[in-house]
């Protein structure tokens, strides 16, 4: 069972800042469980952090208060995103209180995430200074031209899919992004960006569904999924 006493050391920023092209709408304030879809990730895992900051989209900041105010989760920090992931994220980290010093970076659409999940990349990065969850590649992946034409079958056995939570010792991930900035840097993820400055990314394996909500049928599967799982 996880501990639920949150060392005074760790942050988590929830990164909501998206417009959810692909869904078709908000995505994060489509009903899940009774629930709007970011509140789960929220609910599940800041308890178990000593600091949660929730940055989301300028646009929509008055309705994620709303949200949080109905569901009681006030002791979360909010702040405005910037205009694509990785500005939001540099805001996000830069709200921690200065005794922060692991971060957690979660996605808000991904509402299933294990709380052990988070705990063992947060203990990954105490050790190493990052732990990223992932899960291995099963299916074969094919590297494809533009034409759609197959250029080359990689090895499966080194291939994994990154998810988050991606966590991080918070000067790695402040120095990453700011370089970023500076030098008009964009990248995939978090990860990514901390390798940029020649530090070592270690994965932490992620074993049980970990879903992110990016269309509609998504949110059918992490109904079916949380059917029999109490809401945390």
């Amino acid at each position: 069972m996880p501990s639920s006493t949150p060392n005074p050391d760790t942050g988590l920023v929830i990164a909501a800042g998206g417009f959810a092209m692909r869904f078709g709408s908000n995505k994060l304030f489509a009903e899940l469980a009774l629930r709007p879809v970011f509140l789960h990730s929220l609910a599940r895992l800041a308890p178990y952090v000593a600091q949660t900051v929730l940055v989301v989209p300028v646009t929509a900041h008055n309705e994620f208060v709303q949200h949080l105010q109905m569901a009681g989760l006030t002791n979360v920090t909010i702040v405005d995103g910037g205009p694509i992931r990785q500005a939001s994220v540099l805001a996000g980290v830069k709200a921690l209180r200065p005794e922060i010093t692991l971060v957690a970076i979660q996605d808000a659409a991904r509402p299933l995430t294990p709380v052990d999940l988070l705990q063992r990349c947060l203990e990954s990065a105490r050790q190493f200074g990052s732990g990223i969850a992932a899960h291995q590649v099963t299916d074969t992946i094919k590297v494809v031209s533009a034409e759609g034409i197959i250029l080359s079958t990689p090895d499966r056995n080194t291939l994994w899919a990154a998810e988050t939570p991606q966590c991080f010792r918070k000067d790695w991930l402040l120095e990453a992004y700011e370089t970023c900035q500076q030098q008009n840097i964009v990248v995939t993820d978090d990860a990514q960006a901390v390798q940029l400055l020649g530090h070592s990314t270690r994965i932490v394996p992620s074993q049980t569904p970990n879903l992110k909500i990016t269309y509609q049928d998504d949110l059918k599967l992490a109904n079916a999924l949380l059917a029999n799982e109490p809401f945390a």
